[in-house]
């Protein structure tokens, strides 16, 4: 009897012990659980605030972009003849002006032709072929639109028209 009473007494002690480490156990497992949904959570939240971000800074943008398209509107409701033709001109070029003036502020870059480029595809994009005697075979003959750069980038090429030699 004296051994039941010990064995008994061990049981306890291990059960108790159990219960102990399963109590343990199922902390953990909260606190592991809560952690999980807490970085759930977190990378909603991110993901929400880096949207709002973009949204915020696209709004930014248009809202320049309003302020241009105000001056184009505004020069387009303009009667024009031939006395007030000059000066409507001049507003064009400033609006156009303007408007790479606030394409800059993002590091939008627009890329035109040098004195004496020669062909490079990385910049450059052929789009038409003049017979000429005039240039060697490949070389730039004209610009024919400008190309666009935001930071490195290159989102369009210099649009241009080159050279090649007449057969005989």
């Amino acid at each position: 009897m004296a051994k039941d009473k010990k064995k008994d007494k061990e049981i306890k002690l291990l059960e108790d012990k159990i219960q102990e480490i399963t109590s343990e156990k199922d902390k953990y497992l909260d606190i592991a659980q809560r952690a999980q949904a807490d970085l759930v959570n977190y990378r909603k939240k991110v993901s929400q605030d880096n949207k709002e971000l973009e949204d915020r800074s696209q709004r930014k943008i248009f809202m320049q972009i309003i302020n241009v398209l105000d001056q184009i509107n505004l020069a387009l409701s303009s009667k024009v003849d031939s006395k007030t033709y000059k000066s409507w001109i001049d507003g064009i070029k400033s609006v156009n002006n303007n408007f790479k003036s606030l394409l800059s502020n993002y590091e939008f870059i627009e890329l035109n032709l040098d004195k004496n480029d020669k062909f490079d595809p990385n910049i450059h994009e052929a789009i038409s072929r003049v017979e000429t005697d005039d240039y060697e075979e490949g070389e730039i003959v004209r610009q024919i639109s400008p190309g666009y750069k935001h930071k490195d980038y290159l989102l369009r090429p210099i649009l241009v028209e080159i050279a090649f030699k007449k057969e005989n």
